[in-house]
């Protein structure tokens, strides 16, 4: 099943989360004879420019660039079971500022957000196959989730998640769990909650949270689809970002990021090993929340998006 979580925080269970990978099949398989198990996963995604509002304050050109990186090794315990121990880096850019026509915007320079925001987590997962139909997934990972500074001594969150996976025939499969983010105010704590369908050989429709989507399969290795999925996390801000733009000083404040998009992916089976995703599409929704200080910017357009991303298996 192909999930995507809709808050970053909670990707650190594994690398893959963050490539709209399935949280039910977030364990790579064993190793084969000739494979060590490691895989390596990267991405990035960039917006175009769009307006955020903050009470009466509107910053206008406003850009958010994310990129991501991840290195899994999954060890086989038996026939069926496995454990995967994941290390992920996740980078979001909020650029600012326009120039257009050689007379620069100066609005958005003043945007109270910081200009990078960085997580460095880790996480351990168990999976287990329970008789022909069903798999149970648990893992458990702490990571860093901080701006440009005290990555590592700041900002400090466990997350876990447990999810089983009901293969109710080939065509049909059910999916039930909870996730748990201990930064996180909206999305602390999750149901994973799906089905996926076949309705004809080369169609397959996911219905749930927190993933949506349709797919075609083109060519036996280029499935096509259109898909909802989301971005996010909870971050500790050390310093306020900008003095005296806030109604009140946002140091020593934690910021919670949360987008959603809708467009088009596809997704090409290279080999047998690596594999390449890209999407286009629309952000939807866009909200910068300091959960402590109840203070919050909103989008006020609707801004295209580009992704890319990469797994390669060795």
């Amino acid at each position: 099943m192909k999930i995507s979580f809709f808050t970053k925080p909670l990707s650190f269970a594994t690398c893959v989360l963050l490539l709209s990978q399935s949280v039910f099949a977030q364990s790579s398989p064993k190793p084969e004879p000739d494979k060590i198990g490691l895989t390596l996963t990267t991405s990035i995604t960039s917006s175009g420019e769009g307006r955020l509002n903050a009470d009466s304050t509107a910053y206008k050109h406003v850009q958010i660039n994310n990129s991501a990186l991840a290195i899994s090794q999954t060890l086989g315990l038996g026939e069926a079971d496995s454990l995967t121990l994941s290390l992920a880096y996740d980078q979001t850019s909020v650029n600012e500022g326009n120039y257009h026509h050689f007379e620069r915007d100066y609005s958005a320079d003043k945007v109270p957000l910081p200009n990078e925001l960085q997580s460095l987590g880790i996480a351990l997962e168990h999976s287990k196959k329970v008789g022909k139909d069903w798999t149970f997934y648990s893992s458990i990972g702490a990571a860093s989730h901080v701006d440009k500074h005290d990555l590592l001594s700041k900002g400090w969150g466990t997350n876990w998640h447990l999810a089983a996976l009901y293969t109710y025939n080939p065509n049909l499969a059910l999916t039930f769990g909870l996730a748990y983010d201990s930064l996180s105010h909206d999305w602390k704590l999750i149901p994973l909650l799906g089905l996926e369908w076949k309705p004809a050989d080369k169609w397959s429709v996911a219905i749930g949270f927190p993933k949506t989507a349709v797919s075609y399969e083109l060519l036996p290795r280029l499935k096509l689809s259109l898909a909802a999925s989301g971005d996010g996390g909870t971050y500790y801000l050390k310093d306020d970002p900008r003095p005296g733009t806030a109604p009140r000083s946002l140091a020593d404040s934690k910021l919670e990021y949360t987008e959603a998009r809708l467009g088009f992916q596809a997704d090409w089976k290279i080999n047998r090993t690596s594999s390449l995703s890209g999407a286009i599409g629309q952000v939807l929704y866009r909200n910068f929340k300091y959960i402590d200080r109840n203070y919050q910017l909103k989008a006020r357009d609707v801004v295209p998006f580009v992704s890319l991303a990469t797994n390669s298996a060795f």
